[in-house]
């Protein structure tokens, strides 16, 4: 069965390659070639580069406590990123060891692991290096794909029969505000077309950080397209978002407890399956 999956992943790791020749994995479409050393948006070539891995245990409780990898590089600029250095500059990031990883995920599940969580940055724009690392792990474990879902159509055929959970970042409830704080155009029809195609694939999580005076525009709007089209799927609220020093498009002050409060029980009145 390993070696199936081994020549699977193989498969498509290399279809991904090809992708990276004229890179279209997201929808800023730079058509770079990664494999010749030009670098996207996301601050990367065709090397994948790791710059933590750890035992989590502050995950959502379904995936709790998980094995995190984190990939450098993003295609976001969120301006309240809290690993922005390694998006910044992924380059400082040590290339993957994929046996070494492999050997660490076993570790890891010995040590309590329930969930392998790739994440990042963004894991979608290394997802060669993904299917590389998922060729060499336990098949047997739980795969996470922890994703700020601003990635292609081409990368669903892909993904499918290797992410057990999709852990959903669903940022902004608009595109004036994905835009602002986050450097992304027509993020919120890109980002909830993904979310609707992951639920025919997979369990999924849509998680939510609650931003300080973006109730009515961000949160709000969030839930409700919820409650209209998968008013079944887990939804986890965070309330740990942190200001940035310097400040300029998102909010200066950390979360009140009544406005996330107002959050937690508006998901309620729309009758959504919340988690924590």
């Amino acid at each position: 069965m390993k070696r199936e999956i081994q020549k699977q992943a193989a498969a498509r790791a290399e279809i991904v390659r090809k992708i990276l020749n004229k890179c279209t994995l997201c929808p800023r479409q730079c058509k770079v070639n990664r494999t010749m050393g030009e670098k996207g948006y996301c601050g990367l070539d065709d090397t994948v580069r790791c710059f933590r891995e750890m035992l989590h245990w502050f995950e959502e409780s379904t995936i709790n406590p998980s094995h995190q990898i984190y990939f450098a590089g993003c295609n976001l600029k969120c301006e309240f990123c809290t690993v922005a250095e390694w998006n910044e500059k992924p380059e400082a990031a040590a290339k993957i060891d994929y046996k070494q990883i492999a050997l660490k995920t076993e570790e890891r599940r010995k040590q309590g692991a329930r969930a392998l969580n790739l994440l990042g940055g963004e894991p979608t724009v290394s997802m060669h290096g993904i299917f590389e690392l998922l060729g060499e792990v336990n098949p047997d474990l739980t795969v996470v794909l922890n994703s700020n879902m601003y990635f292609s159509e081409a990368l669903f055929a892909l993904l499918d029969g290797f992410i057990d959970v999709y852990l959903a970042d669903f940022k902004c409830g608009n595109n004036t505000c994905a835009k602002n704080m986050l450097q992304a155009d027509g993020y919120f029809q890109v980002v909830s077309d993904n979310i609707s195609a992951t639920t025919k694939q997979a369990d999924v999580i849509v998680r939510h950080l609650v931003l300080p005076g973006h109730l009515e525009c961000c949160t709000k709007e969030v839930l409700n397209w919820i409650s209209k089209t998968h008013p079944k799927v887990k939804v986890s609220l965070r309330r740990d978002y942190v200001p940035p020093v310097r400040p300029t498009a998102v909010p200066d002050e950390y979360l009140g407890e009544p406005e996330y409060n107002k959050a937690v029980n508006y998901a309620r009145n729309l009758g959504l399956n919340l988690i924590e």
